[in-house]
């Protein structure tokens, strides 16, 4: 495994550390022949024992990765004792992420504190409060069973090992816990960090001028443990300014159901707080074709008030969250826009969370899953009907709370398949391949231009006066 590693620095801490345990060792040989020797023995443990039991005075961050156009920085990451949650930062030549991770209870990985810097924007902007999976729903068709995948109990994150990763671009890193005012570091890593090569981001040929330009995305994943299936959740800050969200289900079939289908409903919350303001609104995009299919029209719908949303993909739909006042330099409201990820189908059923696709909520005291009551969802099970619909109460939306929530139910539906099968078994109860849901968000006006850079156009553009080509643009 050919990982990235980054020399640590000495601090007062570790050469201490260092001379006593040096001293200690010539010492206790020395201990029965010299009277010193046991006075320094015992003054150097007492020592140890002091920078020990405090944290160090500076924090140092560490590159855990850097790769070609990618490098990934962990925070405070020198010492025993540790000034702060995980923090991870992504700089991009273009473009630069800073966002924290936590292990929150029975919903495993949230990414908190989100912001981006990129395009015209010289410091850090304030995008997303936290985001994280609120269950993992798993009826049957049949009904014969019906699963809560996140109601098993806290702490279900797997450890992840050197062998998850490629061999290059990619770190393990580890949750944090607070401790006597300090943080620190989980015994074993539950976090991979990949930097991947996603593609081209933008290219342009022209007669005697192509131009192009490859991106990457850094993927931060985990794995929580449901018995029989494991979770990947995965969340992908990208070089263009967007994020993804996903959920993959693999694992094995549950033993004495392998052949029955099912469906995995991620339901997922993201609190934004656009620019770390308040006047964030909310809207519905729609494309709506005329009775002929011949001509559009765009549309971008105010949502008042809290309320559900379905996804119409014969209209383009997607929700938008912009500021109200905050603009770019042509004087249009910037914001993002939630897409659906691969949406192969949705999920609805008798259970009344799953009902729509997307609820839209104020983001009030003590409903992000911290509260009591029902509201401690996060380490307490509670059926989500219990607390969604207690916060789908017609408020004005953004007219209170701390920004705009966003619950989205994503759906894998999972015919069991020959491919199930160990090799030889017949019985489907081999390992499933991966099956992935999820949504992404998007950019929409926050940049003032294209925040991978790039020229105006590529060539001479002389084929746009062409009159041959110009008979061919005419549908």
């Amino acid at each position: 495994m050919n990982l990235p590693t980054t020399p640590l620095p000495p601090t007062p801490l570790t050469f201490s550390l260092s001379v006593c345990a040096a001293t200690i060792v010539v010492a206790a040989w020395r201990l029965g022949r010299r009277r010193s020797a046991r006075f320094l023995l015992v003054g150097c443990t007492a020592l140890a024992i002091f920078f020990l039991t405090i944290p160090s005075a500076g924090a140092a961050d560490v590159m855990i990765i850097n790769g070609a156009g990618c490098q990934v920085t962990e925070e405070d990451a020198i010492g025993i004792f540790l000034h702060q949650d995980l923090y991870l930062r992504v700089d991009y030549p273009n473009t630069h992420w800073r966002f924290g991770l936590r292990n929150m209870g029975m919903k495993g990985p949230q990414a908190l504190d989100i912001s981006i810097q990129g395009a015209q924007y010289t410091s850090p902007q304030y995008i997303i409060k936290r985001a994280g999976m609120a269950e993992m729903f798993v009826p049957y068709d049949d009904r014969s069973e019906t699963y809560y995948d996140m109601s098993f109990g806290n702490n279900r994150m797997d450890q992840m090992d050197p062998a998850d990763l490629p061999a290059t671009n990619a770190a393990l890193v580890s949750f944090r816990t607070l401790q006597s005012g300090h943080y620190v570091r989980d015994s074993v890593p539950k976090v991979a960090v990949e930097c991947r090569d996603e593609g081209v981001g933008w290219l342009c040929k022209e007669p005697g001028n192509h131009v192009r330009r490859r991106i990457q995305e850094v993927v931060v994943w985990a794995v929580f443990d449901a018995y029989n299936y494991d979770y990947i959740i995965e969340y992908t800050f990208h070089e263009d300014g967007r994020i993804t969200f996903r959920s993959g289900a693999t694992g094995y079939n549950l033993p004495g159901a392998t052949s029955k289908p099912h469906v995995h409903n991620g339901f997922w919350r993201v609190s934004t707080k656009l620019l770390g303001r308040d006047d964030n609104e909310a809207l519905e995009f729609v494309h709506v074709e005329d009775a002929s299919g011949y001509i559009a029209t765009d549309s971008l719908l105010p949502i008042p008030n809290e309320e559900t949303a379905d996804w119409n993909p014969l209209q383009f739909s997607s929700l938008l969250v912009q500021s109200q006042t905050q603009t770019d330099d042509y004087g249009h409201l910037v914001g993002y826009q939630f897409y659906p990820y691969n949406r192969q189908g949705t999920g609805h059923f008798q259970e009344t969370f799953t009902q729509h696709d997307q609820d839209l909520t104020n983001d009030n005291a003590g409903e992000d899953g911290t509260g009591s009551g029902i509201n401690n969802w996060l380490y307490s099970w509670y059926n989500p009907n219990s607390y969604l619909l207690s916060y789908l109460n017609g408020q004005s939306l953004g007219g209170t709370g701390d920004g705009i929530v966003l619950w989205y139910v994503g759906s894998a539906h999972h015919e069991p398949t020959d491919a199930d099968n160990q090799m030889g078994s017949g019985s489907r109860t081999g390992i499933t391949l991966v099956h992935w849901s999820g949504f992404e968000m998007v950019p929409h006006n926050f940049f003032d231009y294209n925040p991978l850079g790039g020229p105006s156009r590529c060539g001479s553009g002389e084929d746009l006066n062409d009159t041959k080509f110009l008979g061919m643009h005419q549908h």
